[in-house]
Protein backbone atom coordinates (compact mmCIF):
# COMPACT_ATOMS: atom_id res chain seq x y z
CA UNK A 1 0.00 0.00 0.00
CA UNK A 2 1.37 3.51 -0.92
CA UNK A 3 -0.41 7.23 0.52
CA UNK A 4 -2.53 6.95 -3.34
CA UNK A 5 -4.14 3.22 -1.91
CA UNK A 6 -4.95 5.11 0.97
CA UNK A 7 -7.00 7.70 -0.50
CA UNK A 8 -8.81 5.06 -2.97
CA UNK A 9 -9.36 3.00 0.30
CA UNK A 10 -11.84 6.16 1.27
CA UNK A 11 -12.89 6.80 -1.45
CA UNK A 12 -13.68 2.89 -2.43
CA UNK A 13 -15.11 2.51 1.38
CA UNK A 14 -17.59 5.61 1.24
CA UNK A 15 -19.23 4.19 -2.28
CA UNK A 16 -19.64 0.52 -1.21
CA UNK A 17 -20.92 1.25 1.69
CA UNK A 18 -23.88 3.83 0.03
CA UNK A 19 -24.12 0.86 -2.43
CA UNK A 20 -25.49 -2.14 -0.02
CA UNK A 21 -28.86 -2.73 -0.02
CA UNK A 22 -31.34 -2.35 1.59
CA UNK A 23 -29.95 -0.75 4.02
CA UNK A 24 -32.46 0.39 5.90
CA UNK A 25 -33.23 3.86 6.42
CA UNK A 26 -30.86 4.98 4.49
CA UNK A 27 -29.86 5.77 0.46
CA UNK A 28 -28.52 2.41 -1.25
CA UNK A 29 -28.52 1.56 -4.50
CA UNK A 30 -31.90 1.02 -5.37
CA UNK A 31 -33.78 3.01 -3.13
CA UNK A 32 -33.19 7.10 -2.84
CA UNK A 33 -34.71 9.47 0.18
CA UNK A 34 -36.70 12.50 -0.63
CA UNK A 35 -33.72 14.87 0.44
CA UNK A 36 -31.30 13.11 -1.85
CA UNK A 37 -30.09 10.16 -4.27
CA UNK A 38 -27.90 7.38 -4.62
CA UNK A 39 -26.05 9.09 -7.16
CA UNK A 40 -25.70 12.23 -5.15
CA UNK A 41 -23.43 10.24 -2.35
CA UNK A 42 -21.37 8.40 -5.41
CA UNK A 43 -20.89 11.75 -6.50
CA UNK A 44 -19.46 12.78 -2.91
CA UNK A 45 -17.41 9.62 -2.70
CA UNK A 46 -15.58 10.67 -5.21
CA UNK A 47 -14.91 13.86 -4.50
CA UNK A 48 -13.15 13.45 -1.16
CA UNK A 49 -10.32 11.90 -2.56
CA UNK A 50 -7.77 15.12 -3.31
CA UNK A 51 -8.28 15.50 0.33
CA UNK A 52 -7.70 12.03 1.73
CA UNK A 53 -4.69 12.02 -0.39
CA UNK A 54 -3.30 15.58 0.76
CA UNK A 55 -4.25 14.70 4.39
CA UNK A 56 -2.60 10.97 4.27
CA UNK A 57 0.64 12.93 2.49
CA UNK A 58 0.54 15.47 5.44
CA UNK A 59 0.71 12.18 8.09
CA UNK A 60 3.53 10.55 6.07
CA UNK A 61 5.35 14.17 6.09
CA UNK A 62 5.05 14.56 9.80
CA UNK A 63 6.93 11.38 10.22
CA UNK A 64 9.89 12.35 7.80
CA UNK A 65 10.02 16.06 8.58
CA UNK A 66 9.33 15.34 12.34
CA UNK A 67 7.19 18.10 12.55
CA UNK A 68 4.70 18.18 14.95
CA UNK A 69 1.15 15.91 14.66
CA UNK A 70 -0.56 18.99 15.56
CA UNK A 71 0.57 20.51 12.10
CA UNK A 72 -1.57 17.52 10.20
CA UNK A 73 -4.43 20.07 10.17
CA UNK A 74 -7.50 17.78 10.61
CA UNK A 75 -9.75 20.33 10.91
CA UNK A 76 -8.96 22.16 7.56
CA UNK A 77 -8.82 18.90 5.51
CA UNK A 78 -12.26 17.97 6.75
CA UNK A 79 -13.74 21.39 5.49
CA UNK A 80 -11.94 21.39 2.63
CA UNK A 81 -13.49 17.77 2.32
CA UNK A 82 -16.78 19.92 2.85
CA UNK A 83 -16.20 22.04 0.53
CA UNK A 84 -15.20 19.91 -2.22
CA UNK A 85 -18.13 17.91 -1.61
CA UNK A 86 -20.43 20.31 -1.98
CA UNK A 87 -19.17 21.83 -5.82
CA UNK A 88 -19.85 17.97 -7.01
CA UNK A 89 -23.38 17.30 -5.82
CA UNK A 90 -26.29 19.42 -5.57
CA UNK A 91 -27.82 17.79 -2.09
CA UNK A 92 -26.20 19.60 0.43
CA UNK A 93 -24.81 17.10 3.53
CA UNK A 94 -24.00 13.68 2.42
CA UNK A 95 -20.97 12.82 3.89
CA UNK A 96 -20.19 15.02 6.92
CA UNK A 97 -20.30 11.85 9.14
CA UNK A 98 -17.87 9.76 6.78
CA UNK A 99 -15.54 12.61 6.11
CA UNK A 100 -15.19 13.04 9.98
CA UNK A 101 -13.91 9.57 10.20
CA UNK A 102 -12.46 8.97 6.96
CA UNK A 103 -9.57 11.88 7.32
CA UNK A 104 -8.55 10.67 10.54
CA UNK A 105 -8.23 7.34 9.61
CA UNK A 106 -6.32 8.17 6.39
CA UNK A 107 -4.19 10.76 8.06
CA UNK A 108 -3.22 7.82 10.51
CA UNK A 109 -2.20 5.38 7.88
CA UNK A 110 0.29 7.82 6.24
CA UNK A 111 1.78 8.74 9.31
CA UNK A 112 1.80 4.71 9.86
CA UNK A 113 3.45 4.27 6.48
CA UNK A 114 5.82 6.76 7.11
CA UNK A 115 6.87 5.00 10.63
CA UNK A 116 6.64 1.21 9.39
CA UNK A 117 6.56 1.03 5.72
CA UNK A 118 3.29 -0.81 5.92
CA UNK A 119 0.18 -0.31 7.29
CA UNK A 120 -0.71 -3.10 10.31
CA UNK A 121 -4.03 -2.06 12.40
CA UNK A 122 -2.63 -2.22 15.41
CA UNK A 123 -0.31 0.16 14.87
CA UNK A 124 -2.37 2.54 12.59
CA UNK A 125 -4.89 2.70 15.92
CA UNK A 126 -1.68 3.63 18.26
CA UNK A 127 -1.25 6.61 15.58
CA UNK A 128 -4.81 7.76 14.83
CA UNK A 129 -5.27 8.06 18.56
CA UNK A 130 -1.78 10.10 19.17
CA UNK A 131 -3.17 12.60 16.02
CA UNK A 132 -6.15 13.20 17.43
CA UNK A 133 -5.07 13.73 20.62
CA UNK A 134 -3.01 16.29 19.09
CA UNK A 135 -5.17 18.56 17.69
CA UNK A 136 -6.05 22.25 18.29
CA UNK A 137 -8.02 25.17 18.83
CA UNK A 138 -7.43 25.68 14.89
CA UNK A 139 -8.79 22.27 14.12
CA UNK A 140 -11.94 22.78 15.94
CA UNK A 141 -12.93 26.25 14.56
CA UNK A 142 -12.59 24.49 11.05
CA UNK A 143 -14.74 21.39 11.60
CA UNK A 144 -16.91 24.02 13.49
CA UNK A 145 -17.47 25.97 10.05
CA UNK A 146 -17.47 22.52 7.55
CA UNK A 147 -20.73 21.54 9.81
CA UNK A 148 -21.96 24.86 9.24
CA UNK A 149 -21.16 24.42 5.13
CA UNK A 150 -22.93 21.08 5.51
CA UNK A 151 -25.89 22.23 7.58
CA UNK A 152 -26.32 18.36 8.62
CA UNK A 153 -30.22 17.52 10.00
CA UNK A 154 -30.39 15.90 13.60
CA UNK A 155 -27.59 18.24 15.16
CA UNK A 156 -30.09 19.53 18.40
CA UNK A 157 -29.91 22.40 20.63
CA UNK A 158 -26.41 22.49 22.80
CA UNK A 159 -26.10 24.84 26.18
CA UNK A 160 -22.16 25.00 25.61
CA UNK A 161 -20.43 24.96 21.97
CA UNK A 162 -23.38 25.51 20.09
CA UNK A 163 -22.44 25.09 16.29
CA UNK A 164 -24.89 27.60 15.60
CA UNK A 165 -23.76 29.88 17.97
CA UNK A 166 -21.07 32.49 15.74
CA UNK A 167 -19.71 33.22 19.66
CA UNK A 168 -18.92 29.43 20.04
CA UNK A 169 -16.08 30.07 17.84
CA UNK A 170 -14.22 33.05 20.02
CA UNK A 171 -14.44 30.88 22.80
CA UNK A 172 -12.60 27.81 21.50
CA UNK A 173 -10.36 30.40 20.03
CA UNK A 174 -9.82 32.04 23.62
CA UNK A 175 -9.86 28.86 25.78
CA UNK A 176 -7.88 27.41 23.01
CA UNK A 177 -10.25 24.24 23.08
CA UNK A 178 -8.86 21.42 21.25
CA UNK A 179 -11.21 19.80 18.53
CA UNK A 180 -10.30 16.38 20.77
CA UNK A 181 -12.05 18.43 23.60
CA UNK A 182 -15.30 19.29 21.58
CA UNK A 183 -15.44 15.82 20.57
CA UNK A 184 -15.25 14.66 24.14
CA UNK A 185 -17.78 17.30 24.90
CA UNK A 186 -20.06 15.85 22.18
CA UNK A 187 -19.08 12.21 22.48
CA UNK A 188 -21.96 11.50 25.64
CA UNK A 189 -24.81 11.67 22.88
CA UNK A 190 -22.94 11.17 19.47
CA UNK A 191 -21.31 8.20 18.35
CA UNK A 192 -18.83 10.14 15.59
CA UNK A 193 -17.42 11.91 18.67
CA UNK A 194 -17.30 9.27 20.71
CA UNK A 195 -15.21 7.21 17.81
CA UNK A 196 -12.75 10.16 17.37
CA UNK A 197 -11.99 9.87 21.58
CA UNK A 198 -11.46 5.92 21.83
CA UNK A 199 -9.24 5.60 18.95
CA UNK A 200 -12.58 4.53 16.97
CA UNK A 201 -13.31 2.05 19.01
CA UNK A 202 -16.35 0.07 17.14
CA UNK A 203 -14.79 0.69 13.92
CA UNK A 204 -11.54 -0.99 14.90
CA UNK A 205 -12.91 -3.49 17.36
CA UNK A 206 -16.64 -4.16 16.37
CA UNK A 207 -16.96 -3.10 12.67
CA UNK A 208 -13.67 -4.41 11.13
CA UNK A 209 -14.25 -7.68 12.40
CA UNK A 210 -17.38 -7.86 11.36
CA UNK A 211 -16.31 -6.93 7.68
CA UNK A 212 -13.96 -9.69 7.64
CA UNK A 213 -15.76 -12.54 8.96
CA UNK A 214 -19.04 -11.77 6.83
CA UNK A 215 -16.75 -11.31 3.59
CA UNK A 216 -14.50 -14.48 3.99
CA UNK A 217 -17.93 -16.73 4.81
CA UNK A 218 -19.82 -15.37 2.02
CA UNK A 219 -17.02 -13.69 -0.60
CA UNK A 220 -20.08 -11.00 -1.13
CA UNK A 221 -19.44 -7.03 -1.06
CA UNK A 222 -23.28 -6.77 -0.47
CA UNK A 223 -24.15 -9.13 1.68
CA UNK A 224 -20.78 -7.75 3.83
CA UNK A 225 -22.16 -3.96 3.97
CA UNK A 226 -25.23 -4.37 4.69
CA UNK A 227 -24.65 -7.44 7.46
CA UNK A 228 -22.04 -4.97 8.94
CA UNK A 229 -24.26 -1.90 8.84
CA UNK A 230 -26.57 -4.58 10.37
CA UNK A 231 -25.00 -5.87 13.47
CA UNK A 232 -23.92 -2.33 14.53
CA UNK A 233 -27.66 -1.17 14.41
CA UNK A 234 -28.32 -4.00 16.67
CA UNK A 235 -25.41 -2.88 19.40
CA UNK A 236 -25.28 0.59 19.19
CA UNK A 237 -28.05 2.53 19.21
CA UNK A 238 -27.79 4.96 16.15
CA UNK A 239 -27.16 8.79 18.04
CA UNK A 240 -29.01 10.67 14.86
CA UNK A 241 -32.09 8.57 15.36
CA UNK A 242 -31.16 9.02 18.85
CA UNK A 243 -31.27 13.08 18.39
CA UNK A 244 -34.33 13.41 15.69
CA UNK A 245 -36.87 10.56 17.03
CA UNK A 246 -36.07 10.08 20.63
CA UNK A 247 -34.06 7.44 22.66
CA UNK A 248 -36.94 5.28 22.74
CA UNK A 249 -37.30 5.22 18.85
CA UNK A 250 -33.04 4.42 18.62
CA UNK A 251 -33.86 1.52 20.86
CA UNK A 252 -36.57 -0.07 19.02
CA UNK A 253 -34.40 0.41 15.83
CA UNK A 254 -31.63 -1.28 17.32
CA UNK A 255 -33.95 -4.15 19.15
CA UNK A 256 -35.42 -4.65 15.64
CA UNK A 257 -31.80 -4.85 13.78
CA UNK A 258 -31.16 -7.48 16.94
CA UNK A 259 -33.77 -9.40 16.01
CA UNK A 260 -32.77 -9.60 12.27
CA UNK A 261 -29.09 -10.48 12.85
CA UNK A 262 -30.93 -13.19 15.31
CA UNK A 263 -32.83 -14.80 12.79
CA UNK A 264 -29.33 -15.02 10.22
CA UNK A 265 -29.55 -11.29 8.63
CA UNK A 266 -28.36 -11.37 4.68
CA UNK A 267 -27.16 -14.68 5.37
CA UNK A 268 -31.10 -16.44 4.88
CA UNK A 269 -34.14 -15.84 3.24
CA UNK A 270 -35.83 -15.06 6.25
CA UNK A 271 -33.57 -12.61 7.51
CA UNK A 272 -33.30 -11.37 3.83
CA UNK A 273 -37.01 -10.98 4.09
CA UNK A 274 -36.94 -8.77 7.77
CA UNK A 275 -34.53 -6.42 6.16
CA UNK A 276 -36.50 -5.25 3.38
CA UNK A 277 -39.36 -5.05 5.86
CA UNK A 278 -37.06 -2.75 8.32
CA UNK A 279 -36.31 -0.56 4.93
CA UNK A 280 -39.63 0.02 3.81
CA UNK A 281 -40.68 0.30 7.66
CA UNK A 282 -37.86 3.43 9.01
CA UNK A 283 -38.50 5.08 5.33
CA UNK A 284 -42.33 5.50 6.05
CA UNK A 285 -41.23 6.99 9.30
CA UNK A 286 -38.44 9.30 7.58
CA UNK A 287 -36.18 7.35 10.51
CA UNK A 288 -32.38 7.65 8.83
CA UNK A 289 -29.63 5.93 10.91
CA UNK A 290 -27.15 7.54 9.36
CA UNK A 291 -24.12 7.50 12.00
CA UNK A 292 -24.46 3.55 11.69
CA UNK A 293 -23.62 3.81 7.58
CA UNK A 294 -21.19 6.23 8.65
CA UNK A 295 -19.24 3.77 11.11
CA UNK A 296 -20.05 1.24 8.26
CA UNK A 297 -17.64 3.18 5.66
CA UNK A 298 -14.97 3.66 8.27
CA UNK A 299 -14.83 0.07 8.84
CA UNK A 300 -14.89 -0.74 5.45
CA UNK A 301 -12.10 2.21 4.73
CA UNK A 302 -10.20 -0.35 7.59
CA UNK A 303 -10.97 -3.38 5.94
CA UNK A 304 -9.56 -2.01 2.97
CA UNK A 305 -6.47 -1.08 3.88
CA UNK A 306 -5.76 -4.27 5.84
CA UNK A 307 -6.11 -5.90 1.94
CA UNK A 308 -9.87 -6.21 1.32
CA UNK A 309 -11.32 -6.08 -2.15
CA UNK A 310 -14.71 -6.02 -3.90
Amino acid sequence: MDIQDVARAGQLASALEVSGYPKPGNVHRTRNLKESTFEQFIASSVAIGPVLLEVAERGFKAKKRKTGLEQIGLGDAIKYAIEDTMKWQRNGNTNLGVVMLLVPLAAAAGLTLAKDGKVEIKNLRRNLSRILKATTCKDAVNVFEAIVIADPAGLGKVTHLDVNDRRSLQKIREEGISLYDVMEMSSSWDNISKELVTGMRITFTFGYPHVRRIYEETNDMNVTTVGTFLEILSKYPDTLVGRTHGKRTADEVTRKARVIVNRGGMLTSIGESLVARLDTDLRSRNINPGTTADLTASSLMLAIIAGLRP
